[in-house]
């Protein structure tokens, strides 16, 4: 099938960059980004047909066909155009990002595996399908958060990664078992439109915990912020367009099971906590990247809080915009760490004034992950508020609306002040910076901008009501960003701080994902300790049945000597048998 087809180039670059030695790097890359283009024209091509859904089989048992199933849907289409664009925009970067020659052909596989897998699972019509996409990009991803595999983190963070999304793997296989036990179907529109039943919420309650697992949500957020050990282009694609989303995506197909089996409160409750606590920590983390992966983790709240508003609009949007400034903002803090020898710490950054060009883009990618009108970010969240019925929800999105403006403008500005601690006389050359990263850059800049338009005619295309915006929310949304602004403005440059919060109390209380972590680490033993007593049962079970075994083989040998062949023992062993006999008759 064509639409299956898009994935090919990609995978076949993959293998091509595993095959190839070092002395061809040039055309590693070369390779990767032609096979992304081409995936993206396809993809363009696929898009400019009708809606489809095709299969074929893959496997028969019993009377049952297995088979793959391509949709081409306007949802499926939607996120395939987002990896399609994102993946040759990452390659570009990823050019004069990777300078080490000898990385090339792995990072470029596991690069070319990971928008492959991704590809696949959105175009997914079915569990089956959707199942093999949904294991690829948690192998993938793993390979690629611990790419930096000889420093000390990296590992460790791809380890808490994949112990994350295998939970939810798990709990995704469980959940497809039921649903075939209940309708011998995996493909989504047949299940969709099926009758209510009880197996079929059990199901719909592991796919949700499964889909929390893979975007991140509370109590499965932080292994998140810990992904930011991956190589800078691989953070900015995987927050902005694919394996975090994954969830989400997932979720926006099914909504209209989770409704019909009322589940909706689930997802706007975690939503929100997760929003908030994605806010909280970035107002209080210092990790020039890790801000960008909490603020990650808000907006990936907001979504889900828009479907459990039964908002499929809302989040869809949120979900389009978010992928261009997020990707703009990961890729300049990359820039930006490149022109400082790798620093991380936005309290050590050099002032990056000269790099005006850079800078100019930054501030558009922090407008618009603020909020501002006009820029596509005010539609992505605008839309989600407005989707707020309760004065409650609304209340709380306008916080987390204020309080992420905050941290977005704490995250530029700080870098801007002209006392920064690094060492004096160190050059900041944004000159230097490889063209390739810059041409991505400026590109995300120009669609922060212009995706402002999908507010016009992504809701035509998807089939979706869009909800509609009042003259107060938009002029709640915009004092909202402004005042946050002016905060991080007053705070972080009129006096010269690198902390909003200085009490240690609160701090503690902002900057939490301690506790969490210890949560995982508690969890952990306390798994490893029943394990342990498990084991300890099963030796004890084995010596008992090795005793008995044992003793039951002595006893047969003894029983051996008896038959010795000798005529007079066996008649001496029937005339004591007799008078045993006799004895117990009398007796």
């Amino acid at each position: 099938m064509f639409a299956l087809l898009a994935v090919v180039p990609l995978v076949a670059a993959a293998f091509l960059a595993l095959l190839m030695n070092q002395g061809q790097t040039k055309a590693i890359k070369y390779i990767a980004l032609a096979a992304s283009l081409a995936s993206l024209f396809m993809v363009a091509m696929i898009g400019l047909g009708p809606a489809l859904q095709q299969s074929f089989t893959w496997f028969s048992l019993a009377s049952y066909g297995f088979g793959l199933v391509a949709s081409t849907a306007p949802l499926n289409m939607l996120m395939l155009f987002i990896v399609a664009v994102m993946t040759p925009l990452t390659i570009v970067y990823s050019i004069g990002f990777m300078g080490i020659p000898s990385e090339q052909g792995r990072y470029y596989f596991e690069l070319c595996l990971f928008a492959a897998a991704m590809m696949l699972f959105s175009m997914a019509g079915d569990f089956l399908t959707m199942l093999i996409g949904w294991g690829l990009l948690g192998i993938t991803s793993y390979l690629l958060i611990g790419f930096w595999y000889k420093r000390e983190r990296a590992p460790a963070a791809a380890r808490k990664a994949i112990t994350a999304v295998l939970i939810g793997d798990v709990l995704m296989l469980m959940a497809i078992v039921i649903v075939w036990n209940a309708y011998h179907t995996f493909v989504f529109s047949s299940i969709i439109g099926s009758q209510v039943t009880a197996p079929m919420q059990v199901a719909l309650l592991l796919i949700l915990v499964a889909a929390f697992t893979k975007s991140a949500q509370f109590p499965f957020h932080e292994w998140l912020p810990d992904a930011m050990e991956g190589p800078t282009p691989v953070s900015a694609f995987l927050h902005s367009s694919t394996m975090v989303k994954a969830g989400v995506f997932l979720v926006a197909m099914l909504l209209p099971l989770f409704f019909a089996y009322h589940l909706l409160w689930i997802l706007l409750a975690v939503g929100m906590l997760t929003a908030a606590l994605g806010v909280v920590n970035a107002m209080a983390e210092s990790h020039i990247k890790k801000i960008l992966a909490y603020s990650t983790i808000e907006d990936l709240g907001l979504m889900f809080v828009a479907l459990g508003l039964n908002s499929v609009m809302a989040a869809m949007m949120l979900l389009l915009v978010q992928t261009f400034y997020k990707a703009l903002l990961f890729m300049s803090a990359g820039a930006i760490m490149k022109a400082n020898d790798n620093e991380d710490d936005i309290g050590r950054l050099q002032s990056y004034t000269a790099g005006r060009a850079l800078l100019a883009a930054m501030v558009i990618g922090a407008l618009s992950m603020a909020g501002m009108i006009p820029l596509s970010g005010f539609f992505g969240k605008v839309g989600v508020e407005a989707s707020a019925t309760n004065i409650a929800v609304y209340a709380v999105l306008m916080v987390i609306g204020f309080a992420s403006s905050i941290y977005t403008f704490r995250w530029l500005f700080i870098p801007l002040r002209k006392s920064g601690t690094r060492p004096k006389g160190t050059r900041i050359n944004f000159e230097l910076l490889p063209k390739s990263m810059m041409v991505s850059i400026y590109t995300l800049a120009v669609l922060a901008v212009v995706g402002s338009l999908a507010y016009v005619y992504l809701p035509a295309y998807l089939g979706y009501r869009q909800a509609a915006l009042t003259p107060v929310g938009v002029a709640a949304e915009t004092a909202a960003v402004l005042a946050g602004i002016a905060v991080a403005y007053l705070f972080c440059m009129r006096r010269n701080s690198g902390s909003l919060i200085s009490h240690r109390l609160v701090y503690a209380l902002f900057y939490n994902n301690f506790v969490f972590n210890g949560f995982y680490a508690l969890t952990a033993r306390a798994l490893m300790i029943a394990s342990s007593a498990v084991d300890l049962l099963n030796y004890e079970l084995y010596r008992f049945v090795r005793v008995l075994a044992n003793s039951v083989l002595s006893f047969a040998g003894l029983l051996r000597r008896v038959e010795n062949g000798k005529p007079n023992a066996y008649m001496i062993a029937f005339i004591i048998g007799i008078l045993v006999v006799l004895v117990m008759l009398a007796l």
